[in-house]
């Protein structure tokens, strides 16, 4: 099996059990596939690039420790290598900050932020932007606002620290 970060966590896991000791090792975010249902489902889904934001690894990171356990070779900088940090689009830094959602306050009280974001994404008018508030890498958030056409930027504050900006899509 080739390992790319589109290789899905539960297709490499059936295929290589062992791996799953090297996930744990490299984040604790890893723990939620010893949960049955989880690993029946969402690790069918999800791929390597997918699970490495939602565990806040590079992509890449994830990929070549994976391989490296399996003894496979290794692409050190091909298709798989990350892009730089980009800066900030025009949009975020031209935009003000209509509302903000502390997403972590949500989820310890038993909510999901995601119905929150969507009703205050509705109200953006051109210029303004939502700003999420989270402690770690929202990938499956972003890519629902984005499949709506909502733009997103996700910039990290600092350690463990998060801020997902919102726009309206470009008119």
């Amino acid at each position: 099996m080739d390992i790319t970060p589109q290789t899905k966590v539960g297709a490499l896991l059936d295929a290589h059990p062992e791996l799953e000791a090297v996930l744990l090792e490299l984040s604790p975010a890893f723990a939620k596939l010893k949960n049955p249902v989880l690993r029946r489902t969402v690790a069918k889904l999800a791929t390597l690039e997918t699970a490495a934001g939602m565990a806040g690894l590079k992509p890449r990171d994830l990929v070549v420790a994976l391989r490296r356990a399996l003894g496979q070779p290794v692409d050190e900088g091909g298709e798989d290598a990350t892009l730089p940090d980009e800066p900030a689009p025009a949009w975020v830094q031209e935009g003000q900050v209509r509302t903000t959602i502390e997403a972590d306050a949500l989820l310890a009280k038993g909510e999901s932020p995601l119905s929150a974001v969507l009703a205050q994404a509705r109200l953006l008018q051109a210029g303004e932007l939502l700003l999420i508030a989270v402690s770690f890498k929202p990938v499956p958030l972003i890519e629902t606002l984005e499949k709506q056409g909502y733009r997103t930027c996700l910039q990290q504050v600092e350690a463990g620290h998060f801020a997902l900006l919102v726009a309206p899509a470009a008119g």
